[in-house]
C-alpha cells in the first residue's frame, strides 16, 4: 500500500462523510482527476513536507517567528488552503471559462438544429467543435446518452458539475423547453442572448468598481503593511547603532504585526469580493494573494530599516 493510499485511508477515518461528498462534488467541477479521500491524503502529505522543510528553515536561521510556532502556523495555513482555497479557486476559474464559451456553443446548436438534424447530432457537433472544456462536457453528455441515460439528466449533470449558477439556470431553461416541446432552437437563441446580457452587465460592473479595488489593492497590499514594517523596523532599532538584539521593542511585536498585516489583506479581499461580484464568498480566491504580498511588502519595509541603519 502506497503512501498516498494510506494517507487516503487516513481521510475516510478521519473526515465526516459530508465533508467528503461535498469536496468530491467539488473536485468534479475542477481539473483535479482525483477522489475526495485522494486529495485530502496528498494534502495531508504535502502539509506534512512543507512544515518539516519549514521547521528546518526555522531552526537553522533566524526568523522573525520561531521554528516551534512557525510549523504549526504553517499547517495551519497550508492545509485550508489546500482543502478549500484550491479546489474552489479551480472550480471557479473552469466556470469562468465554461461561460464564456456557452452562448457561441448555443448559438452553432440552434443553427444546427434549424438545419433539420437531431438534438444528438447538434450535441455531438459541439462536442467536435474547439470550446474547450464546453466541448468535453458535451462530449460525456453525449456519451451518457448513447449508453441510455435521459437527456434532460445528462444536461442537469453538466449544469451541476460546470458549478455556475449562470449554467443551472441556463440548462434547467433548456431543459424545460424539451420536457414542454417548444421550439428548441428558439430556446437556445433565448437563452445565450440572456447570458450575453448577464457577461455585458458583469463587464459595467466590473469597470465601475474598478477604482474601489485598486483603492483596496493599494492599502491591503502596499501601504498598511509598508507603513507598519516601516514602524516595526524603526522601534526595533538601538539609539546607539544598528538593529536591536536584544532591547527595543519585544520580537513578539513582530510577529503580531506581521498577522495583522495578514488579517487585515484577508478582510480586504473580502470586501473585493462584495463590491466587484456582490457576494463575499467570491473574495476567498483572494485571500491567499494578498496575504501573501502583505507579508511580503511588509518584510521588504523592514529589511530597508535594516539597511539604512548605521551598524
Amino acid at each position: 500500500m502506497g503512501v498516498t493510499t494510506r494517507m487516503a485511508a487516513v481521510a475516510r477515518r478521519v473526515f465526516p462523510e459530508k465533508f467528503l461528498r461535498n469536496l468530491d462534488r467539488t473536485l468534479e467541477s475542477t481539473k483535479i482527476v482525483l477522489s475526495a479521500e485522494e486529495y485530502v491524503g496528498i494534502s495531508l502529505l504535502a502539509t506534512l513536507l512543507l512544515c518539516g522543510v519549514a521547521g528546518l528553515v526555522g531552526f537553522l536561521f533566524v526568523l522573525p517567528v520561531p521554528w516551534f510556532v512557525l510549523v504549526p502556523l504553517v499547517a495551519v495555513i497550508i492545509f485550508p488552503v489546500l482543502m478549500l482555497w484550491v479546489p474552489r479557486y479551480s472550480a471557479q476559474r473552469r466556470a469562468a471559462e465554461l461561460e464564456r464559451a456557452l452562448p457561441d456553443a448555443l448559438r452553432q446548436m440552434a443553427s444546427t438544429l434549424r438545419a433539420g438534424v437531431g438534438i444528438d447530432a447538434a450535441l455531438d457537433d459541439i462536442a467536435k467543435s474547439k470550446y474547450g472544456e464546453l466541448s468535453s462536457e458535451f462530449a460525456r453528455v453525449t456519451s451518457e446518452v448513447k449508453r441510455g441515460r435521459k437527456l434532460e439528466s445528462a444536461l442537469l449533470a453538466l449544469a451541476r458539475r460546470s458549478s455556475s449558477t449562470l449554467y443551472e439556470r441556463a440548462f434547467r431553461l433548456i431543459v424545460e423547453g424539451i420536457e414542454r416541446g417548444a421550439a428548441l432552437a428558439g430556446v437556445l437563441d433565448a437563452v445565450a442572448g440572456d447570458i450575453k446580457e448577464v457577461h455585458a452587465i458583469q463587464r459595467e460592473r466590473k469597470s465601475s468598481t474598478t477604482q474601489q479595488v485598486m483603492f483596496l489593492f493599494a492599502v491591503a497590499l502596499f501601504a498598511v503593511p509598508f507603513i507598519v514594517g516601516l514602524t516595526v523596523g524603526v522601534g526595533g532599532i538601538n539609539i546607539g547603532g544598528g538593529p536591536v538584539t536584544g532591547g527595543g521593542l519585544p520580537e513578539e511585536m513582530t510577529t503580531i504585526a506581521m498577522a495583522y498585516v495578514a488579517i487585515q489583506a484577508f478582510i480586504c479581499s473580502l470586501a473585493v469580493g462584495v463590491i466587484r461580484y456582490g457576494k463575499m464568498t467570491k473574495g476567498l480566491g483572494y485571500s491567499v494573494p494578498f496575504a501573501i504580498m502583505s507579508v511580503m511588502v511588509f518584510s521588504i519595509a523592514q529589511t530597508v530599516i535594516g539597511a539604512m541603519t548605521p551598524v
